[in-house]
Order: structure tokens, then C-alpha cells, then sequence
């Protein structure tokens, strides 16, 4: 007999729901530590919108910083997946709910953006920036151009369809679900629609809308959002 099979099922359905509850915290707690590793050791996030040499200069710098901290936001990214496939089967019941795949679907693709966008800093931009350092006056102006032009196109990847799309239409999926099965309580679904919605408004100028979404406050409130429902599954007693 399995250990799963001896339990009741009201137990089991809690133990489930305590583990996912951890899951939803350690995950966005990680969102909160690249700010600060990499806030103390760059002045990330500010630092990306300087100049690509003012950048390359401080990556040089702090090269184990820079591998911790986007290790971390990494490791984050990742685990933005298996979140919302919880969220997802917590909602809808089950993982073969129509609603549910697509929660999954746009999960994997956000967890997979991002993953693109941060490797950069974990691969070319280290190497970029130390041969910044050293090289010629005409070599860095090349570097430079290179730095930008992957910082462009990482960003594209990691913020835009990763960040904004992705997560934004996964988490928008996810609380239509949950207002209409009432699976979470109406204020955590109302946080999670407003967090998507702050999500998919980044995106937006990308489409020619002048909407300016400050990206602190959208990332905050998804990880507000994952807390707080990780700890209302920490403490929620519901029948299997």
C-alpha cells in the first residue's frame, strides 16, 4: 500500500495544499533576492538603463555577484512554472480542464522567455565585459554596440513576451477561472487580476500604446500575490 493511499483523503489533500503553500512563498520570496544582490552590487535594476559602458564596467567588477544574482532570478524564473501549474490544478480541479492547460501553456512560455533573457547575463555579458576592460578605445566602442544590441534583443525575450506576455495571460487565465468556480477567495483573485493586469500593461508599448506601467510595481504585486496565496494554502482547510 502507498503512503499516499493509507492517508484519508482530506489529509492528503491538505498535505498537498501545505506543500504547494511553501512553494508559492520560497518562490516569491527568490523574487525579492536579485534586488538584493544585484541592487547592492550594480544598483540593479537602475543600472540597466545606463550607459553600455558605465554597465560593462560594473559587471566586470563583481563577477560573482553578478552569477549569484542572476542564478537566483534564474532559479526564480524556473519556478514560476511549477507555481502556476499548482494554481492551475488547485482552481480548476484538475490539469485536463481546457482552462488549466492554457494556465500551463503561457507558464512554460513565460518560464522559458525569461530563462533566454537572463542566460545572457550569465554567459555573454560576463565575457563582454571583461574584454571591455582591456581593449582599445575603437574595440569597446564595438563591444558596446554589441552589448546593446543583445540587451535589446534579450530584453525583448526575458521582459516583454517573458515578464509581461506570458506570465500576464497565465495569471489572467488563472483568476478568470478561479472568479468563476470560486476556487479562491474573491480578494486573492481580485490581487492575482490585478497583478496580471499590471503585467500585460508593460507590454503594451510595445504595441504602440503609451501606457507606462512602472515594472516595480507589477513584479511586486505577482509576488505579493503568490505570498499571500501561498499562505492562505498554508492554513485553508478544504475537503478533497
Amino acid at each position: 500500500m502507498t503512503i499516499s493511499s493509507s492517508l484519508p483523503s482530506t489529509s492528503q489533500h491538505a498535505f498537498n495544499a501545505k506543500l504547494a503553500g511553501l512553494l508559492f512563498i520560497i518562490t516569491a520570496l527568490l523574487s525579492f533576492a536579485p534586488l538584493v544582490i544585484l541592487g547592492s552590487a550594480i544598483g540593479w535594476p537602475a543600472s540597466l538603463g545606463k550607459p553600455a559602458a558605465e554597465q560593462l564596467s560594473a559587471i566586470a567588477k563583481v563577477p560573482q555577484a553578478l552569477a549569484l544574482g542572476y542564478g537566483v532570478y534564474l532559479l526564480y524564473s524556473i519556478l514560476v512554472l511549477p507555481v502556476m501549474v499548482l494554481a492551475a490544478r488547485h482552481i480548476f480541479g484538475t490539469l485536463a480542464a481546457t482552462g488549466a492547460m492554457l494556465v500551463v501553456a503561457f507558464a512554460a512560455l513565460s518560464a522559458l522567455a525569461r530563462s533566454i533573457g537572463i542566460l545572457r547575463w550569465l554567459t555573454v555579458m560576463p565575457e563582454l565585459a571583461q574584454q571591455h576592460a582591456s581593449a582599445d578605445p575603437a574595440t569597446r566602442s564595438t563591444i558596446e554596440l554589441v552589448f546593446n544590441a543583445i540587451t535589446r534583443w534579450g530584453g525583448g525575450i526575458g521582459e516583454l513576451l517573458g515578464v509581461s506576455l506570458f506570465m500576464g495571460l497565465s495569471l489572467a487565465v488563472a483568476m478568470a477561472g478561479a472568479w468563476s468556480v470560486r476556487s479562491l477567495p474573491r480578494w486573492l483573485t481580485l490581487l492575482g487580476m490585478l497583478a496580471a493586469a499590471l503585467l500585460l500593461g508593460l507590454f503594451l508599448p510595445a504595441v504602440g500604446l503609451a501606457i507606462n506601467v512602472p515594472v516595480a510595481a507589477a513584479v511586486s504585486t505577482l509576488s505579493v500575490w503568490m505570498l499571500a496565496t501561498g499562505a492562505w494554502l498554508l492554513v485553508a482547510r478544504r475537503s478533497a
